[in-house]
């Protein structure tokens, strides 16, 4: 596997840094992974996934959202929308690089940003995996901020979240999302995974997705497992259960059109 380390611009022209992790061979299509929220592209998770999805034969980009750079300050404008929008920069920077599919997995927020992208049906994509995922905002909103009456909340004050303010127009922006909607308008089929005890998003947002995806999905529910699945257990499961996934879907052709 050969790695190396690459920059790109988002829609803003912010340099997003990125890492590509090439297979020995021929590529089978390119794998985009979407960390966290106050993750990165070295979240423990997706080191540990990266020499597995390489030897599998397909290109890995990691790369770190826009808000990653400067933190703590620069979350004070984080923005769920504008994810969505370096997630797009990034698809288009490996799709301009030899790869002519792409596969999404997504961690936490990052699993929510991958859901929203799918969502505007790109024609290139051919599977999700939707790792402790949340699409039931206002419960993961009222988890993250302690409760908060966000009908009260100030357009144009802040609120801060594992000590780290961001503004309320992030909270605003959150709750206006139409999650049923952008679930119905998934057109590729999905990999749910989620802990049975995670703290952070509820595992009744796994169950949720399954409900609301219309077209082919899995749920693998980890039984003991947390929020993180970073233990050497988990990192077992999501082994075994992503490089089939994207494997079995190398081909596969949007669906529902």
């Amino acid at each position: 596997m050969k790695t190396e380390d690459i920059t790109f611009l988002n829609d803003r022209g912010v340099r997003l840094d990125g890492r590509l992790h090439h297979p020995d061979g021929p590529s089978r299509g390119g794998v985009v992974f979407c960390h966290g929220l106050f993750s990165s592209k070295d979240a423990y998770k997706i080191v540990n996934l990266t020499g597995d999805i390489a030897a599998a034969g397909f290109t890995l980009l990691t790369f770190d959202f826009s808000f990653i750079s400067g933190m703590p300050d620069s979350f004070l404008n984080f923005s769920i929308y504008q994810e969505v929008r370096d997630l797009g920069s990034a698809a288009s920077f490996l799709l301009g690089n030899g790869v002519s599919s792409l596969h999404l997995i997504g961690s936490s927020m990052g699993g929510l940003v991958a859901l929203l992208f799918a969502a505007s049906r790109q024609e290139f994509l051919r599977s999700l995996t939707l790792i402790a995922t949340p699409v039931d905002l206002s419960r993961l909103l009222g988890t993250l901020s302690g409760k908060i009456n966000f009908k009260d909340l100030p357009k144009a004050g802040t609120t801060t979240i594992d000590g780290i303010p961001i503004h309320n127009e992030f909270f605003l922006e959150a709750l206006s999302l139409d999650m049923q909607s952008a679930m119905r308008s998934v057109a590729v089929p999905a990999l749910i995974i989620h802990g049975a005890r995670d703290a952070v998003v509820d595992v009744e947002n796994a169950r949720h997705l399954k409900d609301s995806l219309i077209n082919e999905n899995k749920v693998i529910i980890v039984p003991d497992g947390d929020h993180n699945l970073t233990r050497e257990e988990d990192i077992r499961m999501l082994k075994s259960a992503i490089i089939p996934w994207i494997s079995t879907h190398e081909n596969n052709g949007v669906l529902g059109r």
